[in-house]
């Protein structure tokens, strides 16, 4: 009762003013506005966002000079869950200025960490758009404020130590499969792993198909993909061959309005060793911190 009425204060005074303050990530600390929904969901969810950095930690122990490219960066909490485990170099992406100004607050204690205020599109451009946001995320609608839009390829021409980059993050609420289709040559070439929020529900929204997105990924050549439900728990891993399951994963997750969805880790098929690994460390994972 006492967090109930705590959360609808709080909803209540950031409508008016949102001061900024600060949250323990792990043994990191970062700030946020007091309406970012980050704050409840690590207190409701303890696991949540901690697999991105184990697989991380997982294939950096095995690959030298591992970089990781973070679209949607928001204020650059992803940076602080991966720094609990190892201090790989990071380029942070994110076409909301407030979330950006943060962000450089918050990564200026890494030595590591780059930045580039910008949205990923398939052309480089400026549109008209809003960007807004709202509990700790943000959406587009159409506006008249320019914009910037830049390929992937675009970005890492200003930031060239991460053009063979062995990960890319995407968490961008519903745009992350019209993202990384616009990275098609980037998926095909190099074969990042690729870590994504996967909604079928906004995938919808956002006049996309979920499974026809894994198939695209297919196309790419990745093979072996691991899925997690949204509050960080680890759910099954399986090969692109297995196209019931994924059906059935897609069915699974697909109406949920928000309220439910996965995390996806993929894998090329020149992978399959890393896939190994770290499925068979997660699962390994779970079973120690669930006891069985």
């Amino acid at each position: 009762m006492l967090q109930a009425l705590k959360r609808q204060f709080i909803k209540r005074i950031t409508r008016v003013y949102d001061p900024v303050t600060t949250i323990n990530i792990g043994n990191q600390i970062i700030k946020l506005p007091l309406s970012h929904q980050l704050r409840e969901i690590v207190k409701v969810y303890p696991d949540y966002n901690f697999n991105l950095p184990r697989i991380v930690k997982y294939v950096s122990d095995l690959v030298d000079g591992i970089t990781v490219i973070d679209i949607g960066s928001n204020v650059g909490d992803t940076v602080a869950f991966i720094k609990n485990f190892t201090d790989v170099p990071i380029l942070c992406v994110d076409g909301n200025h407030e979330y950006m100004k943060l962000l450089k607050e918050n990564t200026a204690q890494y030595q590591n960490v780059f930045s580039c205020t910008t949205l990923v599109g398939a052309e480089t451009k400026e549109m008209n758009l809003n960007l807004k946001s709202e509990k700790g995320t943000a959406y587009i609608e159409a506006g008249e404020k320019a914009v910037s839009v830049r390929t992937l390829e675009n970005i890492l021409n200003d930031f060239p130590e991460f053009k063979n980059s062995k990960f890319i993050k995407s968490d961008t609420d519903g745009f992350d499969t019209i993202i990384l289709r616009s990275c098609s040559n980037y998926l095909k070439n190099i074969k990042p792993i690729l870590f994504f929020e996967f909604d079928p529900y906004l995938i919808k929204k956002n006049n996309d198909d979920a499974l026809e997105f894994i198939n695209f990924l297919t196309e790419c050549n990745y093979q072996y993909f691991i899925f997690y439900v949204n509050n960080g728990d680890y759910l099954l891993s399986c090969s692109a061959n297995e196209k019931e399951t994924i059906k059935q994963l897609v069915d699974y997750f697909s109406g949920r309005n928000l309220e439910l969805f996965a995390d996806v880790c993929a894998f090329s098929s020149d992978d399959k060793h890393l896939f190994d690994l770290c499925k068979n460390n997660e699962i390994e994972h779970f079973k120690k911190a669930r006891n069985y």
